[in-house]
C-alpha cells in the first residue's frame, strides 16, 4: 500500500523476524539509529498501537501510528483488547525498573 502512496520500496525497512512487540523493538531500533531515523511509522491494529507507540518511545524514538485496516471482523477482539490493556501496563512498569 505505501509504494501505491507513492513511498519508494527501498525507503520501507519490514521486520521479518519480530515475533512480539518487545523483540520487534529490540531489533529494529539499533539498524533504524544506524540509519539515522529518529521517527518510525508503526502499523498494527487499533488496539496494539499504544503499546507500539510506548515501546518505541522507550527506546528514543518518535512514534507515529495508523491502525490497519481490518479485512475481517475478530471475533476474539474483547480478549485481545483486554490483553493489550494488561501488556500495556506491564511494558509501562517495566521501563521504571532498573536494566
Amino acid at each position: 500500500m505505501a509504494v501505491s502512496l507513492g513511498v519508494r520500496s527501498e525507503d520501507i525497512l519490514l521486520d521479518p523476524t519480530g515475533v512480539n512487540t518487545q523483540k520487534t523493538v529490540r531489533g529494529t531500533v539499533p539498524l533504524l539509529v544506524a540509519l539515522g531515523c529518529r521517527r518510525v511509522l508503526a502499523v498494527s491494529h487499533f488496539y496494539h498501537l499504544p503499546r507500539v507507540k510506548l515501546a518505541h518511545r522507550h527506546a528514543g524514538l518518535e512514534v507515529y501510528t495508523v491502525p490497519a485496516q481490518e479485512s475481517r471482523g475478530l471475533l476474539q477482539m474483547p480478549w485481545l483488547v483486554a490483553r493489550e490493556v494488561v501488556a500495556l501496563w506491564t511494558y509501562d512498569l517495566r521501563a521504571l525498573l532498573p536494566a
